[in-house]
């Protein structure tokens, strides 16, 4: 397995790539609200597309600060090894001894304080589909966890020309029980809270959230102003 070989000043340059180059010119806002404070330790997320891991990062530079490890496919690491200064650390679902090792990497960055980043679906899946379908690995490490925190993301269009990311997350405890049972605990769990989320962006409820990035100038304005111009 590839280890993590974290830098701060990577860090740092890179949030000002996503933020300024990325967040800002694809998302109209980005909208957080914390059911319980996330504490470090695991923290699990929905995975609907190819931005929940830079939401993510962005969300933990500006708001968490818990300087996480995040678990990366190795073939996606493989393609981007800069990740790997960020805390990224590959597993190799193919690959039992793989798995093994990167379990247990992930156990010890729990036990030296930190928190740990981990998508249970395992892959990219749409956002509405139902029911999930989480990995083993999640529940293994959660009894080794000194908390856990679920993460849902919910992409939604609205009256603006970019799209919302809602971000809603909460704190659970497993059940001290049978896998099978701790598996189906956390499945509901999370299928509860995407489903929350879910609510809150058709309803357009925001007063619960915090404002972490808004773009300052909304397509829809620049247009306007440009047709303006151009009737003159």
């Amino acid at each position: 397995m590839q280890k993590a070989n974290k830098n701060k000043l990577a860090e740092y340059t890179f949030h000002l790539y996503v933020k300024q180059r990325l967040i800002r010119k694809q998302f109209h806002r980005i909208l957080y609200r914390a059911d319980d404070l996330p504490t470090p330790g695991l923290m699990l997320a929905t995975h609907g597309s190819w931005w929940d891991g830079m939401i993510l990062f962005h969300l933990d530079q500006t708001t968490l600060h818990h300087d996480p490890y995040v678990m990366i496919d190795q073939q996606g690491l493989a393609r981007f090894p800069f990740f790997t200064r960020l805390g990224g650390f590959s597993i190799d679902r193919s690959s039992y001894k793989e798995i093994k090792q990167s379990l247990q990497y992930a156990k010890d960055q729990l036990a030296n304080g930190s928190s740990v980043w981990m998508f249970p679906q395992g892959e990219e899946r749409h956002q509405e589909e139902r029911p999930l379908k989480l990995s083993s690995g999640a529940t293994h490490l959660a009894k080794s966890a000194p908390s856990i925190s679920l993460f849902s993301f919910y992409y939604s269009f609205g009256h603006e020309q970019q799209p919302d990311v809602y971000i809603r997350t909460r704190k659970i405890q497993l059940p001290d029980d049978r896998s099978s049972v701790q598996m189906q605990y956390l499945t509901d769990a999370m299928t509860s809270l995407y489903d929350d989320v879910r609510s809150d962006a058709i309803e357009g409820q925001t007063t619960a959230y915090q404002l972490l990035t808004e773009r300052k100038d909304p397509l829809p304005v620049k247009t306007e102003q440009w047709l303006q111009a151009n009737r003159k």
